[in-house]
């Protein structure tokens, strides 16, 4: 496989997600990842959880099934200046927080302000680890503004499986995305964005696209749990281990 931690995933807490914590960590035990992250909708989006279900997140074990299970949000970008539907306080719980953007919550924009909402959230949020799924089709942005943001800012960007194989974002995207991130030398993530267990690490698509711009696997964070676990534990001062 090429990660060992799927940093953006969706338990049926989201109701358009068809899969229990449980049976996602077993899924990932099976397939050989050390962790993934359970990153569902914040609470703009029409589906999304209660935000209880984020303020309690800390009754789900840090492992489970011998998987870590990283407390995390997919945040909703809901402004062109960079704001995002989570509170500090709703923030304070979690581990990990992707942040993207969603039709439901911001309408698409311009190029200019499509990539005004990922760069500046990327600058005025701290809580915020990954940029996702900012390769769709409905929001044409200026890759290299982005990368060049991330890289500063010490941001990752996504690439994400289920976004490219269900034909939200196209091939031409990803790789202007990752010929962005070399150039800047931005690390990225390669995610499933999984909606059901039995897609959790998996990544066959993408790794094509990674293999045909010849990305250099320094670059792609998740590949190596470790790394994921080190970054989330000096990032909240606690101690994740493998």
């Amino acid at each position: 496989m090429l990660i060992q931690a799927d940093l953006h995933c969706h338990s049926l807490a989201s109701s358009h997600a068809y899969s229990t914590v449980d049976e996602m960590a077993a899924a990932a035990r099976r397939y050989g990842l050390k962790a993934f992250a359970l990153t569902d909708h914040a609470m703009s989006m029409p589906d999304a959880p209660h935000e209880w279900h984020f303020h309690n997140l800390h009754v789900l074990p840090q492992k489970i099934n011998g998987v870590t299970v990283l407390r995390g949000a997919e945040a909703n970008i809901k402004s062109f200046e960079g704001d995002i539907d989570m509170t500090e306080f709703d923030l304070s719980n979690l581990q990990w927080v992707v942040a993207s953007c969603h039709v439901p919550v911001i309408k698409p924009g311009t190029e200019k302000e499509n990539t005004a909402a990922y760069v500046n959230a990327v600058k005025n949020n701290t809580a915020i680890d990954v940029i996702g799924h900012c390769t769709v089709f409905r929001y044409p942005v200026d890759f290299e503004a982005i990368a060049k943001a991330c890289k500063e800012y010490g941001k990752f960007i996504e690439l994400n499986e289920s976004s490219f194989q269900y034909g939200r974002s196209t091939e031409e995207n990803c790789i202007a995305m990752l010929r962005a991130c070399k150039k800047y030398e931005t690390e990225i993530t390669v995610n499933t964005d999984c909606h059901y267990a039995g897609l959790i690490g998996q990544t066959p698509l993408t790794e094509k696209i990674l293999e045909s711009v010849d990305f250099p696997e320094k670059l792609i964070f998740n590949g190596d749990a470790d790394k994921v676990l080190e970054y989330v534990s000096k990032k909240h001062n606690i101690i994740l281990k493998k």
